[in-house]
């Protein structure tokens, strides 16, 4: 190895070079070696980038747009509780999501509810992950609005709004009042998940929800308050955990067949017995998930009574308002193509954009 002193444009440079190979070590990162390895180095490298560059490319072009109209009620509430806290008219906001510093915010009841909703969503390409980022996990909305390509987030964000928050009157977020039923049972068994989690997590051991438990707890929201189911959970847990039958880790979901098991047995009794289940109320030390309140309070217009009574007493106040939306037709010429104007006291009324013909129903 050989010390060279030497100038480049009149200024002073000093390096190291190999007899053997050639290869230079300069004092500074500004100057690169040229040897034959060093070339064939860098040649090698811009391939590779260039390949990776042509393949995001092309996934690009393979990814499908979606309209925000077409996403399923659930991920339509979901976008919502992930995006309204973020996006707010004269605050500054981001238009990426970044998933690794929101991802343990009370967004859905549990943390596994929300990771498997968010999956599903990049899987489905609503949500794409940001190219050349140093985060896996900053994504942007792949979404159309309104006939338009990427939207921005604050647009998208105001048009869920409208759907959610603005009592049907600027357009509706489902297809069919079952889709809102459906996402209402999938909302409050996740509540349940959220309780039974809560109250294992001051013992230290783990429990989770499952398929079987899932049908299990739908069977029991068909007859029973949400708060008697979770008084039956709180007396199952307590006497699992003072039996020290409960294990420290669910493996295999032992915690939640064991669970499971006794909320039957108990629900068989309390039916053969005829025994009254008393209500407990919601824990006020557990968040309350901003899809819950959303879907709950702001959507559906309940209040606490929802957790008093069971689904069908409340449903029957909401279902046929729901129906008249989602079947709504002109009765002019059939088109479903309607503007709706809607006072939630006096009236509503429907104007057909294909006939111009108007349908007035008063409350």
């Amino acid at each position: 190895m050989y010390f060279i002193e030497a100038e480049e444009f009149e200024q002073e440079l000093n390096f190291h070079e190999c007899s053997h190979c050639k290869h230079q070590l300069f004092q500074d990162d500004k100057h690169n070696c040229h040897c034959e390895s060093c070339k064939n180095k860098r040649k090698k490298l811009l391939k590779e980038t260039l390949l990776q560059e042509q393949r995001k490319i092309k996934q690009k072009k393979d990814i499908v747009e979606h309209s925000l109209d077409q996403l399923n009620f659930l991920h339509k509430l979901f976008l919502l509780s992930l995006l309204d806290g973020h996006v707010q008219e004269g605050h500054v906001y981001n238009e990426f999501i970044r998933w690794e510093e929101i991802k343990y915010r009370p967004i859905t009841p549990n943390y596994f509810f929300q990771s498997h909703l968010m999956k599903q969503l990049v899987r489905d390409n609503v949500l794409v992950p940001k190219d050349f980022s140093d985060d896996p996990h900053t994504y942007y909305i792949n979404v159309r609005l309104d006939g338009y390509s990427e939207p921005s987030l604050y647009s998208v964000t105001q048009q869920l709004r409208h759907w959610f928050y603005e009592n049907l009157s600027l357009g509706i977020p489902f297809r069919t009042t079952e889709e809102v039923k459906s996402t209402l049972y999938i909302v409050l068994y996740q509540e349940i998940v959220q309780f039974m989690q809560h109250y294992c997590r001051t013992w230290g051991i783990q429990i989770a929800g499952n398929n079987a438990f899932q049908t299990f707890c739908y069977r029991l929201l068909e007859s029973l308050a949400l708060g008697q189911i979770y008084y039956l959970v709180q007396t199952a847990l307590e006497y699992l955990h003072q039996q020290k039958i409960l294990q420290v880790r669910n493996e295999n979901f032992i915690n939640t067949n064991l669970l499971k098991k006794t909320l039957q047995q108990y629900r068989e009794r309390s039916t053969t017995e005829k025994w009254e289940t008393p209500t407990l109320p919601r824990p006020q030390n557990i968040p309350f998930s901003k899809m819950s309140d959303i879907l709950l309070f702001r959507f559906l217009g309940y209040d606490e009574n929802i957790f008093f009574q069971p689904i069908w007493r409340s449903w029957k106040k909401i279902e046929p308002r729901l129906n008249f939306y989602s079947v709504k037709r002109c009765m002019y010429c059939g088109s479903n193509d309607l503007n709706v104007e809607y006072d939630a006291e006096n009236y509503v009324t429907l104007s057909c954009r294909k006939c111009k013909h108007q349908d007035h129903y008063f409350m």
